[in-house]
């Protein structure tokens, strides 16, 4: 799939993307391992969540409780990518510029879907 949009903000996007996407799993491995757990991968998930906390400690209101900050920041993120990124290019983008992320990974899922299904010859 070609995108028709600058290599810059396709970027920043990917980025933004993949910020949300681990504020997304600390918030859900906040629901189900303690804080101080010995699990390999919520240990790399809560450093690099660490990291974004000290950048954007300024921003994060008094009153929301710490397991909660995760998901706001993920949601602060999500407001910049649906609004305020296709306002870089212009009004006229506002509806094109959707989720650019997860229309190529969606697209990469379906070709190898497709793939592996006529390789198994199931006639699709």
């Amino acid at each position: 799939m070609m995108n028709t949009f600058p290599i810059w903000i396709i970027a920043i996007d990917y980025i933004l993307a993949i910020l949300m996407i681990i504020l997304c799993l600390k918030f859900i491995s906040n629901l189900f391992l303690m804080e101080k757990s010995n699990v390999a991968f919520f240990r790399y998930i809560t450093k690099l969540f660490e990291t974004v906390l000290v950048v954007t400690n300024k921003i994060i209101p008094s009153f929301i409780v710490r397991p909660i900050i995760p998901l706001y920041l993920a949601w602060l993120v999500f407001m910049i990518r649906l609004y305020i990124l296709p306002l870089c290019l212009g009004y006229s983008y506002l509806g094109k510029f959707a989720f650019i992320f997860e229309r190529d990974i969606t697209t990469q899922i379906k070709s190898v879907i497709l793939a592996i299904a006529l390789n198994l010859n199931y006639g699709i």
